[in-house]
């Protein structure tokens, strides 16, 4: 199996996916495709559209769509289905969906028999660019994100933008969030950019190219996260305690916009630690209104939320780690924050956006 990710983009992944297709038959290599109620009715008959329906006609796998449904239960419920049909380690696993499609699919392919190959078609913005790329994969467990996983590379990744053009105008924003993490840890450019405003999406796909390109440069150099990848988690450290409490009281949340929420509180961290420019800072919480619905907690949330940063994966030590900013395109990790700087910038937070909701 493939030691790093290869992404192709637009017409040269359709091609490039009916030829794996014809090698799949011609090899007698079983072939799955993994996806939700929402990707089976709708992206499925697209895709079959462009790769030409004699070449593809896979065993489909479905799963509920939601975060909530990222566990150990979905996953056993795979693993049966794989097994009850007698599946080999040649078979070849197809995702098509968002970032719970890539995450479950890689987990269960790199698990089920000591691994499977696995690729993905990410149908979302934040899948093209981050979730399918990389080779992370996990479930969720007694209520932490991603706390069950491992690093299992896709052998491609197939980003085709026919998908964005009916994609909910929310899972569009949502997947702004991980695009302007590009624009903080690599990019700078990316956060002056008119395509987040565009409703045609028009631009979307220079954007995705830019993003997609940078995280494989950056995975390839550190594909284990001992290093350099852990840039990638900016914005994460808060905004996936954002996500799994929100998730713990049945709040309706994207994992984007936790990580666009996550962002904003991180950024008050670099300018106490890293000495960030403030209008950094201030330019980011303007640009955060404009884009996204923001997420409104309250002061009794700040314990549990606590108590999930504690539980994130990248501490280590007994130290709370995080990766900060320099500056927009300088980001540093394994940053020692204080619990107690913590506290006050979760308290920063949640003042900061109920004034805004009450003006």
């Amino acid at each position: 199996m493939s030691s790093k990710n290869t992404i192709l983009f637009g017409k040269a992944a359709i091609e490039d996916l009916k030829q794996e297709l014809i090698m799949f038959r011609s090899d007698g290599r079983e072939l799955f495709l993994l996806v939700d109620e929402n990707t089976h009715k709708h992206c499925f008959p697209v895709l079959k559209a462009l790769v030409g329906k004699k070449n593809f006609d896979p065993a489909v796998l479905e799963i509920s769509s939601g975060e909530q449904n990222k566990n150990l239960r979905t996953a056993g419920d795979l693993w049966s289905q794989l097994t009850i049909a007698g599946v080999k380690r040649d078979a070849v696993l197809l995702t098509l969906g968002g970032g719970v499609i890539s995450d479950m699919g890689g987990f269960v392919a790199s698990t089920y028999k000591r691994g499977i190959a696995v690729m993905h078609i990410p149908t979302t913005l934040l899948g093209m660019i981050d979730a399918a790329i990389g080779g992370k994969t996990g479930i969720d467990f007694m209520g932490y994100k991603n706390h069950i996983g491992s690093f299992y590379q896709p052998e491609k990744v197939f980003v085709i933008p026919e998908f964005l053009k009916s994609l909910d105008q929310r899972y569009w924003r949502s997947g702004m969030g991980e695009l302007l993490k590009y624009g903080f840890i690599k990019h700078p450019e990316l956060l002056k950019s008119d395509a987040f405003f565009d409703e045609n999406r028009e631009e979307a796909m220079t954007l995705i190219e830019l993003a997609a390109t940078a995280k494989l440069e950056i995975i390839t150099k550190d594909p284990l996260e001992k290093g350099l990848r852990k840039i990638l988690n900016f914005g994460h450290t808060i905004g996936h305690a954002f996500e799994s409490f929100a998730l713990g009281k049945g709040q309706d949340l994207l994992h984007g916009e936790a990580i666009a929420a996550g962002m904003l509180a991180e950024l008050w961290l670099s300018v106490k630690y890293c000495k960030l420019n403030v209008q950094v800072l201030e330019e980011y919480k303007e640009l955060y209104l404009k884009l996204f619905q923001p997420f409104l907690i309250q002061e009794e949330a700040i314990d549990e939320l606590m108590q999930l940063i504690l539980h994130d994966k990248k501490n280590a030590a007994q130290k709370l780690n995080f990766v900060l900013l320099k500056a927009p395109g300088k980001a540093v990790f394994d940053i020692a924050v204080e619990p107690s700087d913590i506290d006050a910038c979760l308290r920063w937070y949640i003042e900061l956006l109920n004034e805004d909701d009450e003006s």
